[in-house]
């Protein structure tokens, strides 16, 4: 029974109540419900009977001053053209075409697409554009737009790191793993070692990252951690290995806030699917008796992952990590960040 059919049941069984007692007052207080209302179910039934006990959806108010959609169409491709003209301006060069809109009628439309403020007509006019030259400026306001903790807009924006504890193992000791994966197309690297130092770090980037990369003809323009103490350091003004190579190679280095590691989201849920469908499976089925053979296995895995393994995220849709990662293009030309 659906909420739908348990709240009809619910009105006729009110009714029978008050027509078995013959008393509506105390059939409403039983129900906890008012006499109004009793009446208007009652009212329902009478007309149609038991469809007359279901809620109607509301009918939309018609608005006979709206303005017809193909005078709307024009507004928005005037947008495009001219996003920094408000609704007067708007208004008055569409009056000089021939098309008669008033400001407030183009402040409706404004409104309803939610383009009435001056900057969001600016990204509508970035986003509609056939040849757009993406900004800084316009990258940074569309990130904090997105809903989702991390926006990528071609391979090599942005490269997230981290450093994930696998266990302890039997004959290998404590095993770390360093991983990392292009925020765009969700493709994926790691290499695992016995400690979490900025060394490991930098021989990660150094052995496994960057070749891959510079194959490819793929610049890396930034790379996401968090406040471990093998990516930085906590002392004012204090120079850090991995942030000192990182400006060798032409790299930015941002940190996500303390305590948040929901931020560096995409490598944490990378870490959780090689935990599952590695790790768990892998030390079900042999025991590794050295670090680089627990490494060729993983390897193997990454390049299923990579090349064989399609993922059904919201970033991918279906694709496999490559086609997106090998296709991306840098899609604008901007000054070297600062």
């Amino acid at each position: 029974m659906t909420k739908d059919d348990f709240l009809v049941s619910f009105k006729y069984s009110v009714l029978q109540h008050a027509r078995k007692h013959n008393n509506v007052t105390y059939s409403c207080r039983e129900f906890n419900i008012s006499r109004t209302v009793y009446y208007k179910w009652l009212k329902g039934f009478s007309k149609l009977g038991y469809l007359g006990l279901q809620n109607r959806e509301k009918a939309k108010p018609r608005m006979p001053n709206r303005i017809k959609p193909d005078k709307e169409k024009i507004l928005l491709n005037y947008i495009i053209e001219y996003p920094t003209h408000g609704p007067k301006r708007i208004a008055n060069e569409l009056g000089q075409q021939e098309i008669k809109i008033s400001d407030t009628g183009v402040y409706n439309v404004l409104k309803r697409k939610s383009l009435n403020r001056r900057l969001d007509r600016l990204f509508y006019a970035q986003e509609k554009s056939d040849n757009p030259v993406v900004t800084e400026r316009y990258l940074r306001e569309i990130e904090k737009r997105q809903k989702v903790p991390i926006s990528a807009y071609y391979p090599g924006y942005l490269f997230c790191q981290d450093t994930f504890y696998v266990g302890t193992i039997k004959g290998l000791g404590r095993i770390y793993q360093q991983t990392g994966i292009d925020a765009y197309a969700g493709f994926g690297f790691a290499k695992i070692y016995t400690d979490k130092t900025a060394l490991s770090a930098i021989h990660f980037l150094k052995t496994k990252v960057l070749p891959v990369y510079r194959q490819f003809n793929i610049p890396l323009d930034r790379i996401l951690t968090d406040n471990g103490k093998e990516y930085t350091t906590h002392w004012v003004n204090g120079k850090h290995e991995f942030e000192k190579y990182l400006e060798t190679q032409g790299i930015r280095h941002t940190r996500i806030k303390p305590r948040t590691p929901q931020s560096n989201g995409i490598v944490e849920r990378f870490n959780r699917t090689l935990l599952e469908e590695f790790y768990q499976i892998a030390m079900m089925k042999k025991v590794y008796s050295s670090l680089s053979e627990l490494q060729d296995a993983l390897d193997q895995f990454i390049t299923d992952y990579n090349f064989k393994r399609t993922n059904q995220g919201y970033r991918l849709k279906g694709k496999i990590p490559y086609q997106k990662f090998l296709n991306g293009k840098r899609k604008y030309t901007l000054p070297l960040p600062l």
